[in-house]
């Protein structure tokens, strides 16, 4: 019984290894596979190489149509480069712009603190100049002081009354004001926001 197995065994193995070199030799036998010594003839060459090419009317169709696909796809990807590279080119000249703005507002605000500084000390010096012509005119006689007043302005004079420490003083400088010039006397009264005494 072991014996039976054994050779089974034996015999399927044996099968197994021959098979292949029974089957090729059946193929060989039915002409349906040839053995041949050498390189490969020019036909078998161009038989290998149209069934690789497979130039077939339908197949140089889509050749043609995935030629144009790939043509414009690269040419899609170039334009779009491009683009990308002038949106690269204007995002750095908006920010340069940015830039240059953000320095020249810097420049105009420093500027401008500047100016309103030397405003600042001109009025400050205006104030102080009305200051000390109001102690001058109002020692002087109003009949003295009114015709040289007269040379200024109607806002400069008022500046100069207003800043008369006595009140009589500024009526009496007025009232001389008036009698020479009673339209300008009642604009700087105006200016003044006094009331009108009959000048």
């Amino acid at each position: 019984m072991d014996i039976r197995v054994k050779d089974l065994m034996g015999v399927a193995v044996a099968s197994l290894l021959l098979f292949p070199v029974v089957f090729f030799a059946v193929l060989l036998a039915t002409g349906t596979a040839k053995l041949e010594v050498g390189g490969m003839d020019d036909a078998t060459k161009k038989k290998i190489a149209g069934y690789l090419e497979r130039h077939t009317p339908e197949q140089e169709a889509q050749d043609v149509e995935q030629s144009k696909l790939f043509e414009a796809n690269r040419q899609l990807a170039a334009e779009l480069e491009e683009k990308q590279r002038l949106l690269q080119e204007e995002a750095a000249r908006l920010e340069l712009l940015k830039l240059e703005t953000s320095q020249s507002l810097a420049q105009i605000n420093q500027n401008r603190e500047a100016i309103d500084k030397r405003v600042g000390e001109s009025q400050v010096l205006s104030d102080q100049k009305i200051e000390e012509l109001a102690q001058v005119y109002a020692a002087m006689k109003p009949i003295e002081a009114a015709p040289i007043l007269m040379n200024l302005d109607d806002v400069s004079i008022a500046r100069i009354i207003k800043r008369v420490p006595d009140t009589r003083t500024q009526g009496k400088l007025l009232a001389a004001i008036g009698a020479i010039n009673t339209k300008k006397a009642a604009a700087i009264t105006k200016i003044l926001g006094w009331k009108e005494r009959g000048l």
